[in-house]
C-alpha cells in the first residue's frame, strides 16, 4: 500500500516537471519568434525608408549655355608666294609689317623687265603675220575685209593684243588656222597673263602681318614673301561636344573675353565644321568676332547661348544611372525615365526629360523598378 502511494507521487511530480518545462520551452519559443518578428518587421522598415528615400525636382525653363575657347585668326588671309622669279624692286609702299594696303594695289614687283620684252617682240612678230595675210583676204575674202583690217589695226607691240573677231566664215577661219593666227594669239595672251604675274597685287583691302622679301632679293615660286590679312574680320575657332550641337545655330552669339579681361567682344556662329575631329571626338564651329583692339592669335573664352529654350531639371548625382535612367515615383510606382545630361557639376547633374514637378529617388543604385510606394509602408 505504502509502495503504491510513492509511485503516485512519483509520477504526479514527473508529470508536473514535464508540463513545467513545456510551458516554459513554450514561452521562449514564442518570445524567441516575436523577437525575430519584430526585427524582420523592423529591418524591412528600415531597408524601404533607405530605398525610397525621395526627392521632388522642378524643371525650370532656361537657354543652353555652351562654353567656347579659341584663337582668333583673320577670316581673309593671304600667304604669298610668287608665282615667278625674279629679283624684289622697290614699289610705291615699303613692303613691311603693318603697312595698309588698298585692293588692287601692288604689294611688291619682281622685275619683269625681260619678260616684257620678250612679249613685245612677240606682239610685233604676231603683227607682222597679220599685215602678211591682208592681199590674201581681199583677195578671197573681201566682204570680211574691212572687219579683218579694223582689227589688225588695233596692234601694237605695248597693247594688250585685242580678241580676233568673229568673222562669221568658216572657210576664212581654216585659213587663219592654217596660217597660225589663233596658235600664236593664244600663246602671247598666256604671255601676257604671265607678265601680270611679276605685280602681286591685294585681293582685298588690308595689312601685312608679315613681310619677308628685300629688294633686290631674288624669290621664286618656293619662296614665303610674307602673309596678309583683312584687320576688320576675324574668325575664332572653338570645339565643341557633338551633343551641343543640337543647341547651336548659325547666328547664335556669345559674349568673349581674354585671360587679362582687357575688353569684351561679341562672336556670332557663321559657319559650322562638317566633320568630327577624329581624335577629340569634337566639332568645330567658327565665330565671326566683331569689336576694337582685336588682333591675330589673341586667346578667347565666353559662354555662348542660343537655341530654344530647354526644361531643365537639376538632381543628384545619385539619383543617376549610368544607362542614362532616373527612377521616378509615376502614380505611386516607381519606374524608369530616361534624361539626357545637359550639364554635369560637382554634386549635381542637369538633365532634360523630367518636365514639371517630379518626385525621384535620391539614390538610384538601391532602387526597385515596379516597387509601390504605398503598399510597402503600409
Amino acid at each position: 500500500m505504502e509502495k503504491s502511494k510513492k509511485s503516485i507521487r512519483f509520477l504526479i511530480l514527473t508529470a508536473a516537471i514535464h508540463a513545467l518545462i513545456f510551458i516554459t520551452g513554450g514561452i521562449i519559443l514564442y518570445q524567441l519568434q516575436g523577437e525575430e518578428e519584430y526585427q524582420t518587421q523592423e529591418t524591412t522598415e528600415t531597408l524601404f525608408q533607405e530605398v525610397s528615400e525621395t526627392l521632388t525636382v522642378r524643371s525650370s525653363s532656361m537657354q543652353k549655355t555652351v562654353d567656347v575657347q579659341g584663337r582668333v585668326r583673320a577670316e581673309y588671309r593671304l600667304e604669298l608666294f610668287p608665282e615667278v622669279q625674279g629679283k624684289i624692286v622697290a614699289g610705291n609702299k615699303p613692303f613691311r609689317e603693318g603697312v595698309y594696303f588698298k585692293k588692287g594695289e601692288v604689294l611688291f614687283q619682281i622685275d619683269d623687265r625681260e619678260a616684257r620684252l620678250q612679249l613685245y617682240s612677240s606682239r610685233s612678230n604676231f603683227q607682222t603675220l597679220a599685215a602678211s595675210l591682208l592681199p590674201d583676204i581681199k583677195l578671197d575674202y573681201p566682204e570680211r575685209m574691212d572687219l579683218y583690217e579694223k582689227w589688225y589695226d588695233s596692234l601694237h607691240p605695248e597693247k594688250s593684243l585685242p580678241a580676233i573677231p568673229d568673222f562669221d566664215h568658216p572657210a576664212m577661219d581654216r585659213f587663219l588656222t592654217s596660217r597660225g593666227i589663233y596658235n600664236r594669239y593664244y600663246q602671247i595672251k598666256s604671255a601676257e597673263d604671265r607678265l601680270d604675274k611679276f605685280s602681286v597685287r591685294a585681293p582685298f583691302s588690308g595689312t601685312l602681318s608679315a613681310a619677308k622679301a628685300e629688294p633686290g632679293q631674288s624669290v621664286g615660286p618656293q619662296f614665303h614673301a610674307g602673309t596678309f590679312l583683312d584687320p576688320d574680320r576675324y574668325l575664332l575657332t572653338v570645339s565643341v561636344r557633338q551633343s551641343d550641337l543640337n543647341h547651336i545655330e548659325i547666328g547664335d552669339t556669345a559674349v568673349l573675353t581674354d585671360r587679362q579681361n582687357s575688353g569684351r567682344w561679341t562672336g556670332r556662329v557663321v559657319r559650322m565644321n562638317p566633320s568630327v575631329d577624329v581624335k577629340s571626338q569634337a566639332v568645330e564651329i567658327y565665330l565671326e568676332v566683331e569689336g576694337r583692339s582685336i588682333r591675330e592669335g589673341m586667346f578667347l573664352e565666353g559662354v555662348m547661348t542660343g537655341g530654344d529654350s530647354l526644361q531643365i531639371t537639376e538632381i543628384p548625382k545619385t539619383a543617376l544611372l549610368r544607362n542614362g535612367y532616373v527612377y521616378a515615383v509615376v502614380e505611386g510606382v516607381i519606374r524608369q525615365v530616361p534624361v539626357n545630361v545637359v550639364d554635369v557639376g560637382h554634386q549635381t547633374v542637369k538633365v532634360t526629360g523630367l518636365d514639371g514637378e517630379v518626385t525621384v529617388l535620391r539614390d538610384a543604385n538601391r532602387a526597385m523598378a515596379g516597387q509601390m510606394i504605398g503598399e510597402e509602408r503600409r
